[in-house]
């Protein structure tokens, strides 16, 4: 398992690229909003389920969004270097590893949904009765009143409408940061992640946010948190948003996923879906050094999938014979007009369905 997750991680970026992942991960499961937040706090550690679990109890970045996992979500989130996804090429990250790339950041990953808390421990020595088989837990926390019993342990969950007693509707990611000291014993990667070097990662997503959402489907703001020790909840730092996201914008946002659910031969009928609209994002830094700076950006953005007969659509039908779902689909936005009067222009290509 470890073995796996290391081949995963010296073929995948760091960097933003692993926050930008959790972001299209939401985005696929049709999240309108997705937080991040820098826990600097130190949890308790004499409430816990087991032991070993005491050296994660420290900062962590937290990764919520306002979708509930489904059943197949809990089953593809679990896989490496493969997914539930595969089948369903509107999802962007239908390979299934780019989850994966978190164990850059942390050796421990977990998370709440519904009525389920999930840890994964490809180590499988920090969890109980775990194996490379099976490395990791899910527990029912409403059934089992997890944190009556274990308050340490779960109550570093309770943020962002989270209470560890009631199902969440939504999904909470907390990646506890890899310290130096278990970067030199760990499996997985030498890497370690300090609080600042978190905090960096954090604004460099909040310079590139807008380009992150341009062209996703369902996401319209995008915040970041930090929360200090003696603070009683997080405190907002950056945001980045669409003005006023209409069901019109909505419309336009969602054809790639509208289109591809349409029976054949719509789907790669591209007389029909020649598509243009336009997007004004606002970006804010609310606290720190920064506080007051605000960014209004406008886009026009113009997608369309290509014809049935071109050679790019034939090659996307017969990839079929090779169980690749490739759609020959393509967006470009040009900014019109921004505050800072930059010039930018940006293109996505989804032949093989990949940014």
């Amino acid at each position: 398992m470890t073995q796996r997750i290391r081949e995963v991680l010296a073929n995948y970026p760091e960097g933003t690229t692993i926050l930008k992942e959790l972001i299209q991960n939401a985005d696929d499961a049709g999240a309108t909003q997705v937080t991040f937040c820098l826990d600097r706090r130190q949890h308790g550690t004499e409430s816990l389920a087991y032991g070993p679990l005491a050296e994660w109890q420290g900062p962590a970045l937290l990764a919520c969004n306002n979708a509930e996992f489904k059943e197949e979500d809990f089953e593809s989130i679990s896989r490496i270097g493969d997914s539930k996804k595969r089948g369903q090429p509107w999802k962007t990250g239908r390979f299934g590893i780019g989850f994966n790339s978190v164990y850059h950041l942390s050796d421990l990953p977990s998370f709440v949904s519904g009525r389920y808390v999930v840890m994964f421990d490809p180590h499988c020595k920090f969890l109980p009765r775990v194996s490379s088989a099976n490395p990791g837990k899910r527990i029912d926390f409403v059934n089992s009143g997890a944190l009556k019993m274990y308050k340490d342990q779960f109550t570093p969950y309770c943020a962002f409408g989270c209470d560890m007693e009631s199902p969440y509707s939504g999904t909470l990611f907390r990646f506890p940061l890899r310290s130096e000291q278990q970067a030199a014993v760990s499996r997985l990667s030498r890497q370690s992640y300090s609080e600042e070097d978190m905090s960096n990662l954090l604004y460099e997503l909040y310079v590139e946010g807008v380009s992150a959402m341009l062209f996703l489907k369902n996401v319209e703001v995008i915040e970041v948190h930090e929360w200090h020790a003696g603070m009683s909840k997080p405190q907002q730092v950056y945001s980045c948003r669409i003005n006023t996201p209409t069901s019109e914008i909505r419309w336009h946002r969602q054809a790639f996923s509208r289109i591809l659910r349409a029976p054949p031969p719509a789907t790669l009928d591209a007389g029909n879906h020649n598509d243009v609209y336009s997007l004004e994002f606002i970006s804010e830094v609310l606290t720190g050094s920064q506080q007051g700076e605000k960014r209004i950006e406008s886009f026009l953005i113009a997608q369309c999938m290509g014809a049935a007969g071109s050679r790019i659509g034939v090659f996307a039908k017969s990839a079929k014979n090779f169980d690749l779902h490739l759609v020959p689909w393509a967006s470009v936005a040009a900014k019109l007009s921004s505050t800072d009067q930059k010039v930018e222009f940006h293109y996505l290509w989804y032949n093989q369905h990949a940014l």
